[in-house]
């Protein structure tokens, strides 16, 4: 993989790390892989970790810790993941069907958008509130103000609904976006 051919076309990818001891839904076998085979990634928030993937068009690639080169750092290559998410995929701001607010993109890159600040910024001054948000599929992220009880209520069912038979599933924490301090905090959890 050449570094150079592929930097344009790489993304944050946003999944699940599990703990050494929890069960991974619909795993049958724990794969271990030698230092440099591993996908690079960094924590994020609670569960949820940034990777970065390459997309080749039919399918993305993880990078591996193999294809980076000695002097791209991994703030350097997260630097380079979000300018290419925040150029390259719009993303729109939708009401959905339990009275909260959704961003929906390609399908690919809806859970990405937790990397790129400004968005949530502007979530937050539509909103006029901090944000409880959640991200239960890799296409699905949801919010709702955190002043409301009764959507927050409404989210945490769409949540549980979701995991009963959805794909691509991530996490049932919640997140709070502050929109005074632009920061992220875990704030909870669906059943």
């Amino acid at each position: 993989m050449n570094f150079d051919e592929i930097k344009d076309k790489i993304y944050p990818w946003i999944k699940v790390v599990y703990e050494p001891d929890e069960e991974v839904p619909n795993s049958t076998q724990e794969i271990e892989l030698k230092d440099e085979e591993q996908p690079i990634m960094q924590n994020w928030l609670g569960n949820l970790a940034i990777f970065y993937a390459v997309d080749e068009g039919e399918q993305f690639s993880l990078i591996l810790k193999r294809d980076l080169p000695q002097n791209i750092s991994i703030e350097d290559l997260h630097e380079i993941a979000t300018t290419n998410l925040d150029r390259d995929v719009e993303f729109t701001f939708n009401e959905t069907g339990f009275g909260g607010h959704g961003l929906i993109a390609d399908g690919d890159h809806e859970t990405g958008s937790l990397t790129l600040t400004g968005i949530w910024e502007w979530c937050a001054d539509q909103i006029k509130d901090n944000l409880i948000v959640t991200v239960p599929a890799k296409d699905l992220i949801m919010m709702v103000p955190e002043n409301d009880q009764e959507k927050i209520k409404s989210l945490k069912n769409f949540v549980t609904e979701i995991f009963k038979d959805g794909e691509r599933l991530l996490t049932r924490q919640l997140y709070r976006f502050d929109k005074l301090n632009n920061n992220w905090t875990l704030w909870g959890q669906a059943d």
